[in-house]
């Protein structure tokens, strides 16, 4: 590109101009038919600047479609879980305040409920270890399942003898998911039970990138939390069925210790509800 210079007789020209240079006679034919302006006098730059003008705005177009965000697509609600619930005494080991008395209450707080729902995580596993035999639950040899935690709830309180150690009583509710090959092929092969996780209803609305395009929303008989649900995403190619991987496992999902109180509720006991709780046989 190069800067014209004012024109003589005071007329200023573009400010810039480019060259083409071609040498067959086809170009050269083409040009003098198409150059031609609505006033009837050709400008073969005239046609040559539309049609860079054409080119830039299919781009800039192009670039505006793709950062747009791809809608998310909801399938319908997966209904194949059953809810069980899971309540019990628990004892767990944190970090106590007399060891690491610089440390933030928060911080403090944060490690205790870390190891707390690593306890209840394992409490939910003899559950089901116990009660959800192969018998009568369509579980078979490469069946596996996923455990997902819907609602935890705990009260626990320091017991002052051994510093460090926590006691108190918890409730769990969750939903099982039996996940054989007849039920990996009813869907295609295309519900990565695998990944299933909680996502934001106004994520979904705005089709965040870290989204996946397909979501199917796993049913659930309560519904106080408004914020929003557990999906199953959905692949966009089938996938083999992980029986072979998976055999006979248990996956643990659902919620953490990051939940607000529509899903997790962690207290400490307050003074009543600690003494009735060392009260019990097992603190005698």
């Amino acid at each position: 590109m190069q800067r014209n210079q004012e024109q003589p007789g005071g007329c200023m020209a573009y400010k810039y101009k480019a060259t083409m240079y071609y040498s067959d006679e086809e170009t050269e034919a083409f040009l003098r038919d198409k150059a031609v302006k609505s006033n009837g006098k050709k400008s073969t730059s005239h046609y040559l600047y539309s049609l860079v003008t054409k080119e830039r705005e299919n781009l800039m177009a192009n670039n505006d479609i793709k950062n747009k965000p791809v809608p998310v697509q909801l399938f319908p609600e997966y209904v194949n879980s059953k809810e069980f619930s899971v309540n019990g005494s628990v004892e767990f080991f944190g970090l106590s305040d007399v060891f690491h008395p610089h440390k933030g209450e928060s911080s403090l707080i944060r490690k205790n409920h870390k190891a707390l729902m690593e306890t209840i995580d394992d409490k939910i596993l003899e559950h089901v270890a116990n009660h959800f035999s192969n018998h009568g639950h369509e579980v078979n040899d490469k069946s596996f399942r996923i455990v997902l935690k819907t609602y935890v709830a705990c009260y626990y309180c320091n017991i002052s003898t051994i510093p460090g150690l926590y006691s108190g009583t918890f409730t769990a509710t969750c939903r099982m998911i039996t996940v054989s090959r007849n039920e990996w092929d009813k869907y295609g092969g295309v519900l990565d039970f695998e990944n299933v996780r909680y996502i934001k209803y106004e994520a979904v609305a705005k089709a965040e990138r870290r989204i996946p395009r397909g979501l199917c929303k796993i049913a659930e008989s309560l519904r106080t939390d408004t914020t929003g649900a557990f999906f199953i995403p959905m692949l966009t190619l089938q996938k083999n069925f992980p029986g072979e991987k998976l055999a006979g496992s248990v996956i643990i999902k659902g919620i953490d210790i990051s939940f607000g109180k529509e899903r997790l509720k962690f207290k400490t006991m307050n003074e009543s509800q600690k003494k009735r709780h060392l009260m019990k046989p097992q603190y005698n």
